[in-house]
């Protein structure tokens, strides 16, 4: 899996020796953007010391200049506006803080465009990207360059469905959460150029490593949603099954398909049945699976 957030600096930070570049004395990897006077005029990715051309961030898709924050002007009245020579601002702001480049703001009418900014917190270790492309919205977290720790998209309107995938500091797939249905999430996705992590299907999920047992929630997912999701979601090594709901429909899905790996059953609300009746039908279908239900287990 190849999906990376390489770390920003400012171009006058980097140190050319003979024919390479060095950032605090190493071999510099990652992005440096050059500037004149505060404006942003090329993005440079480097390898080990090696310029490997020009660099375009893939989520941006704006017309407008490339300033330094150190340049532009704010106004506040309720909200932060920020203004370019009197007027304002449409394009980018990158925000500066020695010598690393800690935020990427996409600016409409002097106006930070919701949902479209890219944050760095401790600079070269861990960053945030959440971007909107049409009807869904992304969000990535990596906790180093080229470890992603965190990807979810989501429908912005409507039942606000959600699909979020967790990883593990080896890249490995951790964990997979739905937020009341898949539903056109897949073919939305299909949609959209260039993004980090392509996920168009559940193939596509399965295409990523994964330790030998993953945790899976499904959370104010229907009896009708949880049964059509089930047959492609056991083709996963689920041990851990989150879900907000349990009933009837559940558990008798669960009798019929269940996962070999399953370890634990986790729920928040009993649905026309009681614990009691939770607890005997794992004891006569599952045996080996506990039942965590408001913090305690059985």
């Amino acid at each position: 899996m190849k999906c990376e957030a390489p770390p920003l600096v400012v171009s006058d930070a980097l140190v050319k020796q003979e024919s390479s570049y060095f950032f605090k004395g190493v071999p510099f990897t990652g992005v440096a953007i050059f500037t004149e006077s505060g404006v942003v005029v090329s993005k440079k990715q480097f390898f080990n010391g090696e310029i490997l051309g020009d660099y375009n961030f893939p989520y941006i898709d704006i017309k407008g200049l490339e300033l330094l924050d150190s340049i532009i002007d704010e106004e506040w009245d309720g909200n932060l506006q920020l203004f370019h020579e009197g007027k304002p601002f449409n394009g980018v702001v990158y925000e500066i803080a020695y010598d690393w480049v800690c935020d990427v703001r996409c600016i409409i009418e002097g106006w930070e465009l919701d949902g479209l900014s890219q944050h760095f917190q401790k600079h070269d270790c861990y960053s945030e990207l959440i971007y909107g492309a049409g009807p869904i919205q992304y969000e990535y977290i990596w906790n180093e360059p080229s470890v992603l720790s965190y990807y979810k998209v989501k429908v912005q309107a409507g039942d606000k469905r959600s699909l979020k995938l967790s990883f593990n500091k080896e890249n490995k797939l951790r964990g997979i959460y739905i937020y009341k249905s898949i539903d056109d999430i897949f073919s939305l996705n299909a949609e959209v150029d260039n993004s980090p992590l392509k996920i168009t299907s559940f193939s596509d999920i399965k295409k990523l490593t994964f330790d030998n047992v993953i945790e899976l929630s499904l959370q104010d997912v229907t009896d009708v949603k949880f049964t059509e999701l089930l047959p492609s979601l056991l083709e996963f090594p689920v041990n851990t099954l989150l879900v907000s709901n349990i009933s009837w429909g559940v558990l008798y899905e669960l009798k019929k398909n269940a996962w070999l790996e399953l370890e634990e059953l986790s729920f928040h609300h009993l649905v026309n049945l009681t614990l009691d009746e939770v607890i005997s039908f794992r004891n006569d279908s599952f045996k080996k699976v506990k039942i965590l239900y408001k913090r305690k287990l059985y």
